[in-house]
């Protein structure tokens, strides 16, 4: 059996909750768990009619259920994932597959993804630095590059897995509701990390 990311996020999105990359067969990790916000910035929600962030509406918090992952693709200088937003060391591509992540996608949900970015300018990076998303799970940067690592080093298989569930809340995130992230880009043409 391939492995899997597993997400587990609090019911109350401030907080922080955890990821991490285990073999679902025996309960093996390979890494993790690190901090991750499923938090859908309210200013942006609110903007798409959906001032609750309700998770299977556009903008909203990150849908529990299943995914794919595609692929991971480049992020940076020269594609249409600024380093500022999603960081420099990739992102990770989500295809809803059940529960409210296709539920989500079928209400028009797009460009969902794991991704770091808008990390606070500290040599020691905190869960408390976690900034809501357009309801993406961004993750610390430096755990973004570890987690992408893990899975070349273990034969990450694609497309391969994700879970999203909920589980015990971490450390509050960033509340700076003031996120203007824009929609979420087109994935077609973005370069793929190899």
């Amino acid at each position: 059996m391939p492995l899997e990311i597993r997400v587990s996020l609090p019911a109350d999105r401030r907080n922080t909750g955890t990821l991490e990359l285990v073999d679902p067969a025996t309960g093996l990790r390979f890494f993790g768990p690190v901090p991750a916000l499923g938090r859908g910035a309210r200013n942006m929600s609110a903007a798409h009619g959906n001032p609750n962030g309700v998770s299977t509406q556009p903008f909203g918090d990150t849908p529990l259920g299943g995914y794919r992952i595609p692929q991971v693709l480049r992020s940076g200088a020269g594609t249409t994932h600024p380093a500022d937003v999603y960081g420099s060391v990739g992102a990770i591509v989500l295809d809803p597959i059940s529960g409210d992540a296709e539920v989500a996608q079928d209400n028009g949900r797009t460009g969902l993804l794991i991704h770091a970015g808008r990390q606070v300018a500290t040599p020691t990076p905190l869960p408390g630095h976690l900034r809501p998303t357009n309801g993406c799970i961004r993750i610390l940067e430096p755990d973004l590059a570890a987690l992408i690592q893990a899975m070349r080093d273990n034969a990450f298989l694609f497309p391969g897995g994700v879970t999203v569930q909920v589980g015990p809340a971490g450390p509050a995130g960033i509340t700076d509701e003031d996120v203007d992230d824009g929609d979420p880009p087109d994935l077609n043409g973005t370069p793929i990390l190899p």
